[in-house]
Formats: structure tokens, sequence, C-alpha cells
């Protein structure tokens, strides 16, 4: 299963995910410097959500025309520019090219994010749920070096702060761009009949069930987990007072929940499939609902992400594994477009509306509206579930 793809790619995903990973840290900070009012200080981060959701489909036609290879070390590229961009506007002191080059970063991040599609295309596809929990432990890695290294540069420009941990991006992109040079193109392994059959229309793919069930798992499950961890360090530091070193903490571990289960869920996905991780998926949500509205403690904060990024690897990973099986190989670049477009624009709705709402309304108001989505996908998943066994 551990093919020459799978660990060029989950290399890549170490480099790579470490530009929004260092955006998502900084670009409210850099942000509240440089924008001319402090309510415009999120935006960088609110243009990188956006402009991975808006690329999904460029990103596609792209590869389905030069193909994976090519669009993977092109966008390595862009990841590269756009950290050089961003430092040289904070050194001139210029927010709307900043902005630029968030938004930049987060087209680059809609190329990373369908590393997992070639992982999965790089195997057999019953080994496809392992090769896509493999390649997502890159995510660990990169939760860890991109900070690390940002800190690490934040002050080497003298005054020009973080315009260093911008230029540490653009060289971790570069370890991305070599990792991919390793990359082999290769095809799903299909039928030789299914090869020349020709794409259904998209009104077709979209009204499979199992189509809607793996793009609702995705979804809710991407969806929940931004918009409550972009509002946990509002919560926790600025309405309840913890310190800046518990709420990292909290933070932190979230991010290692995220990608930590990567180690097995595969192998669970592979074990019991793709219906029982889903719905584990939504029940590990529901937990992390009960426990934040339990209390405002350290500990509750700190379980309650850890549950949501548990709940948020099974319902990803299981939603793109099911996705493999509603597509044919002339069809997989519409099938993955669509995916990316309904899943990350949701995520990036739900990041936009998640400070307004917590502002306005208060935590547990944000906590109680995740509760609907997921008893709807649970409904919907015990009824494929059966419908598939009758």
């Amino acid at each position: 299963m551990l093919n020459r793809n799978v660990i060029a790619l989950t290399v890549a995903m170490s480099f790579a995910m470490t530009a929004p990973a260092i955006t998502v840290l900084l670009g409210g900070v850099v942000g509240s410097i440089l924008a001319p009012d402090p309510k415009w200080a999120t935006l960088p981060v609110a243009l990188m959500v956006i402009g991975g959701a808006t690329t999904s489909f460029p990103a596609a036609y792209l590869m389905r025309l030069s193909g994976r290879k090519f669009g993977f070390i092109l966008a390595s590229f862009v990841g590269i520019s756009a950290g050089l961009l961003a430092a040289y506007a904070i050194h001139r002191e210029v927010f709307a090219l900043f902005c630029v080059a968030s938004l930049l970063i987060g087209s680059q991040n809609s190329f990373v994010q369908q590393y997992r599609f070639a992982a999965a295309e790089s195997v057999t596809l019953n080994n496809a749920s392992k090769a896509i929990s493999f390649m997502m432990l890159g995510g660990i890695v990169a939760a860890y070096l991109g900070p690390e290294l940002a800190t690490l540069l934040s002050h080497r420009f003298g005054d020009q702060l973080y315009a260093g941990s911008f230029i540490g991006l653009s060289l971790l992109m570069s370890g991305a761009v070599i990792s991919l040079l390793f990359y082999q193109i290769t095809g799903t392994q299909t039928s030789q009949n299914e090869q020349f059959e020709s794409p259904r229309k998209i009104r077709l793919l979209v009204q499979q069930p199992l189509f809607i069930t793996a793009i609702a798992a995705s979804t809710v499950g991407v969806g929940i987990m931004g918009f409550i961890m972009t509002v946990t360090p509002l919560s926790m530091h600025i309405h309840n007072g913890f310190s800046v070193e518990d709420t990292a903490t909290v933070i932190q571990s979230h991010i290692i929940a995220m990608y930590l289960p990567s180690l097995v869920s595969g192998y669970l996905v592979a074990r019991y499939g793709y219906y029982n991780m889903m719905i584990a998926g939504a029940l590990a949500m529901l937990g992390c609902l009960s426990i934040a509205l339990w209390d405002v403690s350290f500990f509750h904060y700190w379980a309650a992400l850890v549950l949501l990024g548990v709940g948020w690897n099974f319902l990803f990973i299981s939603g793109t594994t099911a996705l493999s099986y509603t597509h044919r190989e002339s069809e997989k670049y519409t099938v993955q477009a669509v995916n990316d477009s309904i899943v990350f624009g949701f995520q990036a709705i739900a990041a936009l509306s998640a400070g307004a709402i917590l502002y306005a309304y208060g935590w547990q108001t944000v906590l109680w509206l995740c509760i609907p989505l997921l008893f709807i996908l649970l409904v919907w998943l015990v009824y494929q579930k059966q419908s598939v066994k009758s």
C-alpha cells in the first residue's frame, strides 16, 4: 500500500500544509497591524479560506488537462510566490497586498487538498482509505513545523515583524516542490471497459445516494470543525480570560487530534466500512458539543476540541473514501471538483460567520447551531446503511 506516490505525497503534504498553518497563526496578527480598521484584521484568514473554495474547479480542470504532477508543482510555486509577496507586503506595510498573498495561499491549498485523491488513485480501490489515512499524517508534521519556523523567524528582519515568517513559508514550500518530483503520474485502477466509458452528466452523478452521503459527511465534518475551531481562541482568551498559553495548548491538541487518528482510521474504514466510521465521526462531534455545553473550564475546552478533531478525521477520511466509489476514471476530476467546492465553500461560510455569531449571541449559540446538522447527518447515514443492507 505504501508505494512511492503515497510516500512522496505524504512528505509533500508535510511541507505544503505549513502555508495555511502559518496563515491561520499570523494572518489575524499581521492584519491587526496593517489593516486600516481593526474590524478587518481577520480578512486575510477569511480570504485564504475563500481562495481555497473558489479554486477547486480551476484546479481540477488544470490537472485534467496537464496531470496531477504539473498541477501540484505549479501550486507549490504559487505558495512560494505568495510567501514572498506577503513578506514584501509586510515590509511595505500594504494591507491589500497582504490580502492578495493570503488569497493565493488559499488557492495553493485547493491543490494540496487534492493530494488525498492522488493518493487514493495510486493504490487499489480496497486500499484507498489506508493510503488517504497515511498521507494525512503529513498534517501532524505541518502543524508543528509551520508555526515553529514562523515563530523562529518572526524577528529576523528587525522592525519588519513577521516578514521572516512568510519567507520561511516560501522555504517550506520549496520542500514540497522537491518531494513532488518523486511523484509518478498514474491513473485510477479501473476495468478496461470502464476506461472507455464516456463521462456521465453532473446531474446523474450528484443524484447517487453514495455521492450525497460522501459529500454530506465531509461537508458537515469540515464545516462544524471550522465553525467551532475558528472561535475557540476568541471564546477562551477574550471572553473567558484564559491565557494565550492555555488557548494555544487547546488548539495544538485539537490539530494533533485531527491528524493522529490517521494512524488507524484508514484501517478502521477498511475493516468496518465507511458508513460505520461516518456514524462514529458524527457521534464524536456530538460528544464534543455535549462537553463544551457542559462547562467552560480548561478541561472542557480541551476535551471538546480533541473530540472535534477525531470526529473531523473520521468523517473526512470516510467521506473521501466513499467518494472514490462514485465515479469512473473519466469522471474523477469533475466529481472531486464538485466535492471540494461544496465542502470548502461551506467551510468558508462557516469561518466567515462564526466570529459574528460568537460576538452577537455567545459561545453556547455557536454550539447549539451545530446540533441539527449532526442529527440530520446521523439519520441519513443510518437510513442509507439500512438501504444498502436490504
